[in-house]
């Protein structure tokens, strides 16, 4: 790929043609907050986390760092006082529409809308408060769905169809009554969902979450086991997830091949049940 030359907060950093600003700055080492990016799936840019400052051709304009691609000569801040208002307003409008309260969370200390909350200082929420009244699908059998606790960054449904290539998951309503649904708004327990689990592995918060392992343990306190699974000869990596000798739940391993970070049912869940 031919290279780039951009200017990031007053650094000349190289990318290659094709890449994202955000691809730029990562590989650059340049911090950029986001939210509803997944580094193996498709950008989207629908929280608005990832905003940039963007100077180019003699025109300044913010932009979602994610979808935005990165140009030859371009100007960049990815820093800064208006920068940072907008994207702690786009956070408390989150926190604002549904029951984040982060205290009585299974992903509480592993939250990243809770992360980014703190790394903006959000203390209180300016805007009122909704929190319409959302089911919870518990008829699946290793996971629960808390529509509550959902933010719509739709890492799931490009996860379950990206990745999976199964297109359960998809968005119904409009506005603040949005829900992730499968197939066509039937229960978890009743659609096409194979039980690979790979939405709960990508979910930011604890709107997807694991029955077995709920409230056995905050992240800080678990201790992560790199494993190969041994259910077929594929061989996939796992991450054995463990507190005080005791196996809590399997993950994926993102960093091994030939999975990468994608397991099935008989990977996941079935060695605990």
């Amino acid at each position: 790929m031919a290279e780039i030359t951009l200017n990031i907060d007053g650094r000349e950093v190289k990318g290659e043609r094709g890449d994202t600003i955000l691809q730029v700055c990562q590989k650059n080492g340049i911090d950029v907050p986001t939210l509803c990016h997944f580094a193996e799936l498709s950008n989207i840019g629908s929280c608005r986390v990832c905003i940039v400052e963007i100077e180019e051709r003699g025109r300044t304009r913010i932009d979602t760092s994610c979808t935005t691609p990165a140009a030859e000569g371009m100007v960049v801040r990815t820093n800064g006082e208006k920068l940072n208002a907008f994207r702690k307003a786009a956070i408390e409008l989150l926190l604002s529409e549904r029951n984040h309260f982060c205290m009585y969370c299974e992903m509480s200390g592993d939250c990243e809308l809770q992360s980014l909350a703190y790394r903006f200082g959000i203390d209180h929420v300016r805007y009122p408060y909704f929190y319409p009244k959302l089911p919870v699908d518990s008829s699946r059998k290793y996971f629960i769905m808390d529509h509550n606790r959902c933010v719509l960054c739709r890492r799931c449904v490009r996860a379950c169809a990206e990745l999976v290539g199964n297109h359960t998951l998809g968005v119904m309503e409009r506005g603040i009554r949005s829900m992730i649904h499968a197939d066509l708004n039937v229960p978890f327990g009743e659609s096409s969902c194979v039980s690979c689990g790979t939405c709960l592995s990508v979910c930011p918060t604890g709107a997807l979450v694991d029955r077995r392992s709920a409230y056995m343990g905050r992240e800080i306190q678990v201790e992560r086991v790199k494993s190969t699974c041994l259910f077929c000869s594929v061989g996939c990596g796992t991450e054995i997830v463990v507190r005080d000798d005791y196996i809590l739940r399997v993950e994926g391993d993102w960093d091994a091949e030939p999975n990468r970070g994608l397991l099935c049912v008989a990977g996941r869940f079935e060695p605990l049940y």
